[in-house]
């Protein structure tokens, strides 16, 4: 621990202390590391490179800061960097639809500091003027601060209805800054809801089931949502929206199990963050895995562990979210058995939108199959054995976790219960190929409101520049050559014979 607050602000101090804060820190670097590798790849002949490496570099030190801060400013600080920050990898092919997704997340990004800002300032006018994780959580919330920091970090946090940016920004942004965006950046705001809405609050367990409707509403809004688009990032991106509502659900069983479900949270956050970053990576390749079976696989391996197939770390965590859920203390109007038939039906549906991603992902490498893309990819080895490596950590993870969280594995009827709905995704992707159902192609691929109202936003602060009128100018030089050519006399004898002329007169008047 480092102690800051004889330097800078009371309580400031940098540390990794937590029982959650230290394998949060450790797997963010491993993160940032096996993408930073990937971007020296596949950034090497990018000439905005440099650009690119600036914000890259920024971003990572906003990330690491939030999470090591033992106190509410610091944290503030690198939340502010990461987000603000990201903005250059959103825009960073700077074409139109990049700028377009960038005014959007900069206008969020920088609502949800305000937001974020004054929930900061109220919490610490409550606990009298100090800033420090241990005497805040001394101090009851309040329901204007609880608001405000929740839509604050909600709106970095992504899931419905608070996911706007997330399906504008992950596509255009680089294949890596997508996988970080998802892997990483979005769990800074699940991070702050950790460190500044503790789960014993009084006012928080009141919350806690409204904000696991929420959870369960945004794990069904992404996987339904993304099922209308066909460009495979914007698949990952309502994929994401989607497994944030899990990770919400989860935040709020903390309040509804006593803090019993933390251990699941954390596994969940490591599992999903290494599992959608690979997936981004091999979006980002597409093309490059045609006739390549084994980089096929990869992709079939993380998709695996997204649809909790046995074994897997998505397995490990999916059976675990059901426990806690079976555990936890739930108000009347929760029947927890239906909840558990929500969660299983959640479960076909991920399954069902990652084969759907499987056949965009087919599709794009049928069109790129060609020779040109072929010879650019030649020297993409090392990027393939970077994501091999991240694939292969996701599945070595369950008995990490299993030995670091004491997480049981799954029984056999558990392991059954796994099975069915991966079985019942697969026939029902056959059926809708099989009877070639469509909905109206006007459901496919729409383009978002939220753009439409950053736009109008965007023109409240910088109108629409008006045609100015252009008035006609008057001029005497004009006039003047003309007097000159008619005279046709000297110019200067004659200009200088008029001075005279005048101060003659001058001195006769006086």
């Amino acid at each position: 621990m480092i102690d800051l607050s004889n330097w800078l602000w009371p309580g400031a101090g940098l540390g990794l202390g937590d029982e959650f804060t230290r394998p949060w820190w450790y797997f963010s670097l491993l993160l940032w590391l096996l993408v930073g590798g990937f971007s020296l790849l596949s950034q090497r002949h990018d000439p905005r490179a440099g650009r690119y490496w600036l914000f890259f570099v920024l971003c990572f030190a906003g990330n690491m800061l939030l999470i090591a801060a033992l106190d509410a400013v610091s944290f503030y600080l690198g939340f502010s960097l990461l987000s603000l920050s990201a903005y250059g990898l959103v825009i960073h092919s700077g074409t139109a639809k990049a700028r377009r997704a960038g005014r959007l997340y900069l206008q969020l990004a920088v609502l949800g500091e305000i937001l974020l800002f004054c929930g900061l300032l109220l919490r610490a006018s409550a606990a009298g003027g100090r800033f420090d994780w241990h005497s805040w959580q001394a101090v009851p919330q309040e329901p204007l601060s609880l608001t405000l920091l929740l839509l604050g970090l909600g709106l970095k946090a992504g899931f419905w209805p608070l996911h706007w940016w997330l399906p504008q920004a992950h596509p255009v942004a680089p294949a890596p800054a997508s996988a970080l965006l998802s892997g990483v950046m979005i769990k800074a705001g699940l991070l702050g809801m950790l460190m500044f809405l503790p789960a014993t609050d009084a006012l928080m367990e009141q919350w806690a089931p409204v904000l696991l409707v929420t959870g369960l509403i945004s794990a069904f809004y992404g996987v339904l949502a993304g099922l209308l688009y066909t460009q495979p990032k914007v698949i990952l991106a309502y994929s994401s929206v989607s497994q944030m509502g899990y990770l919400l659900l989860l935040f709020a069983l903390l309040s509804l199990t006593g803090v019993a479900a933390l251990p699941v949270l954390l596994a969940y956050v490591v599992h999903h963050g290494m599992a959608k970053s690979s997936l981004f990576l091999y979006a980002g390749m597409a093309g490059e895995a045609a006739g390549r079976i084994w980089r096929r696989a990869l992709f079939w391996l993380a998709a695996l562990s997204m649809m909790a197939l046995p074994l897997s770390s998505g397995a490990l965590v999916k059976t675990g979210l059901k426990t806690q859920l079976a555990a936890a203390n739930l108000p009347a109007w929760l029947d927890a058995g239906l909840l558990s038939q929500l969660l299983t039906a959640g479960a076909v549906l991920t399954a069902l939108l990652l084969l759907h991603l499987a056949a965009q992902l087919r599709a794009a490498d049928n069109k790129q199959s060609n020779p040109t893309v072929k010879a650019s990819a030649a020297n993409s080895g090392g990027r393939w054995a970077l994501l091999m490596a991240l694939v292969s950590a996701l599945w070595v993870l369950p008995w990490f976790i299993v030995q670091q969280w004491q997480l049981a594995w799954p029984t056999l009827a558990q392991h059954t219960g796994l099975i069915w709905p991966l079985l019942l995704a697969l026939l029902l992707r056959w059926l809708w190929y099989k009877f070639s159902r469509q909905l109206p192609a006007h459901w496919y691929n729409r383009n978002a409101p939220a753009l439409y109202y950053s736009l109008k936003l965007k023109r409240l602060y910088q109108p629409v520049s008006q045609p100015q009128r252009h008035w006609p100018t008057i001029t005497l030089r004009p006039l003047e050559r003309r007097i000159n050519r008619a005279l046709a006399l000297p110019v200067v004898p004659f200009t200088a014979l008029v001075c005279c002329v005048l101060f003659g007169v001058l001195l006769l008047t006086w």
